[in-house]
């Protein structure tokens, strides 16, 4: 490699380094790339515009709501697929069946050197399906890199 890429690399990791040295960053972004999920995966009919709460001390995330069955029932995921149809068969529909969906994280640690976070994600009828994915990194770089492919991978319930 020669000179002028190593330099552009070191500059390119020197400025990532700054903007998120400070943890106050990483919550940023971890809060931003959640929201964007939220709106991808989240939102239904009735459950809009989806933000960011507080539900714990060290847990972060949303819920969403769904009536319209036939709506729900467009989830292909097998474990879902059980749950909202048995939620649609034995909860007739002027009685208001209403399945819930939840993306939550736990921060069990958020540094820049070093990060453990557990992502929730369920589906909610008469039962419920959760799915746990645990995201560890040893470098900030990794975090970004891989924090969007382990929500997806959290996320594939709502599919």
């Amino acid at each position: 490699m020669d000179n002028n890429n190593s330099d552009k690399i070191l500059q390119w990791k020197n400025k990532v380094d700054k903007e998120f040295g400070d943890s106050q960053k990483l919550y940023e972004y971890l809060f931003e790339t959640l929201e964007n999920f939220f709106y991808r995966y989240l939102e239904t009919s009735i459950s809009k515009n989806l933000k960011i709460s507080k539900i714990e001390e060290t847990v972060f995330g949303a819920e969403s709501f769904e009536t319209n069955m036939l709506e729900a029932l467009k989830i292909k995921f097998p474990e879902s697929k059980k749950i909202l149809i048995d939620l649609a068969k034995k909860v007739p529909k002027d009685q208001g069946p209403k399945a819930k969906f939840c993306l939550k994280v736990r921060i069990r640690t958020l540094g820049h050197d070093y990060g453990k976070i557990e992502i929730y994600s369920s589906v909610e009828g008469l039962e419920v399906f959760e799915k746990i994915v645990v995201f560890e990194y040893n470098d900030f770089q990794i975090f970004r890199k891989n924090l969007a492919q382990k929500l997806e991978e959290a996320c594939e319930i709502f599919l």
